[in-house]
């Protein structure tokens, strides 16, 4: 960066390398940022007013469906985002990988005999206490 571009502020929750949202001092994963208007929401707004689940963002150009958009104006199963890269496979890549789960792409759950997807930053599935956004939020 430079004079022109100050280094990004970092988010203040402990462990956290992400960087703060707007006049917050939290990443989105932990209460920084816009808030969904929706009344009861707490989730992180995608545009002006709502999360993904209701409404905010882009949304997928294929007809008749109104998932989010990724990238390409596509969403995940229209094939928006990185595609896994083993020959043959369609699916979406997993997390910082260029394959999809059946490929080895993304992180299984810790817990032994476990074949499931781990979620969040926990090492676990949904099934063994795996953590989602909504639940990293303060206040939820």
């Amino acid at each position: 960066y430079g004079a022109a571009h100050p280094a990004p502020r970092r988010c203040e929750h402990p462990d956290c390398s992400k960087c703060a949202q707007g006049r917050t001092r939290f990443c989105i994963a932990h209460g920084g940022g816009r808030r969904c208007a929706t009344p009861g929401c707490t989730k992180g707004a995608r545009d002006r007013s709502h999360c993904a689940g209701h409404g905010g963002g882009r949304r997928c150009t294929t007809n008749g469906c109104g998932k989010l958009a990724v990238d390409r104006m596509r969403c995940t199963a229209h094939g928006g985002g990185r595609r896994c890269q083993a020959k043959g496979c369609d699916k979406s890549a997993q997390a910082n990988t260029k394959r999809c789960v059946r490929h080895g792409g993304g992180r299984l759950c810790t817990v032994d005999s476990c074949s499931k997807v781990a979620r969040g930053r926990s090492g676990l599935c949904m099934s063994h206490g795996g953590s989602t956004i909504a639940s990293t939020i303060p206040g939820t």
